[in-house]
């Protein structure tokens, strides 16, 4: 592979991130990894439902940031702010087309659940619209919503249709949520200048040692929970997926320099490296 092909696929790769199309594609490789540990087939709709649902909440975020200048503002925050009738029009023909395969494909009492956890997101997002306007941040910090709103996304499907007792619903989704806790608590980390430059410093962010002690905090909560899997007989495929973006967040921690460069890794890492090992999966069973 020569160099301009790698620059032709990193700046791809970036497009994805500019456009919040990242953020899709790892719910819904999870989503896919967690329908193979319980068992479950997905059709395209419920593919299709989480990744508009997850595009409009987390493009939705972006586009309502306050203006700032240039040089305090990332430029996913602007892409679709230098588009605002494009961004609007795309943004409510996919808010039609996730309302219109859910009522379509969905029974009333999954469209009811649904709401629910669409209700959390809609809290969350005016939270979150709240703390970037005023300023003034809560205790439950927007690391830790995010990352449960996202893993409880992920896990909604799987095991909606799912027959295999709560105990396994319940640690698939807490592997889950710790897995983007972590992502999303080194991105508040690597953007910590520019959120201080921002005067937008979350309540972690605001916790330097606090931030610093939770990341081994977070893994020793995954190996305590590996090893109840295992006690309990539980080989699930997402315990190496876990362990792979962990190893990931760590590498990009300790080898890449450039903070910017570390975030736009990881958001491509959390769907990429699941996506592979879900393929090498499905050849090795043929």
């Amino acid at each position: 592979m020569t160099f301009n092909s790698c620059k032709t696929i990193l700046h791809k790769l970036a497009a994805l991130n500019r456009y919040s199309l990242d953020a899709p594609l790892i719910a819904v490789v999870w989503q896919s990894v967690l329908a193979r540990d319980l068992a479950v087939e997905l059709a395209l709709h419920h593919h299709l439902i989480l990744g508009f649902s997850v595009w409009l909440a987390y493009s939705a975020d972006r586009f309502c940031e306050p203006l700032l200048p240039v040089s305090q503002t990332a430029t996913r925050y602007e892409a679709f702010k230098n588009s605002r009738r494009a961004f609007c029009s795309c943004w409510a023909a996919c808010l039609f087309l996730a309302v219109f395969f859910s009522v379509f494909h969905l029974s009333f009492k999954c469209l009811v659940l649904g709401l629910t956890l669409a209700a959390l997101s809609l809290a969350n997002f005016y939270l979150c619209f709240m703390e970037s306007r005023k300023g003034v941040f809560l205790s439950c910090p927007k690391e830790v919503r995010t990352a449960c709103i996202l893993s409880l996304g992920c896990v909604f499907f799987p095991a909606y249709l799912s027959t295999n007792a709560f105990p396994e619903i319940l640690l698939f989704t807490n592997l889950l949520f710790l897995a983007f806790f972590m992502n999303c608590l080194y991105v508040s980390k690597w953007e910590l200048h520019k959120d201080r430059d921002r005067g937008r410093l979350s309540f972690l962010q605001k916790k330097i040692k606090l931030m610093k002690w939770l990341p081994r905090v977070s893994c020793f909560a995954v190996l305590v929970l590996v090893l109840i899997a295992l006690a309990q007989g539980m080989v699930p495929h997402l315990i190496p997926h876990v362990f792979l973006v962990l190893l990931f967040v760590a590498t990009l921690e300790r080898l890449v320099k450039d903070d910017d460069h570390k975030r736009l890794a990881v958001d491509q890492g959390y769907w990429i490296l699941p996506l592979v090992l879900l393929g090498i999966g499905h050849v090795a069973r043929l």
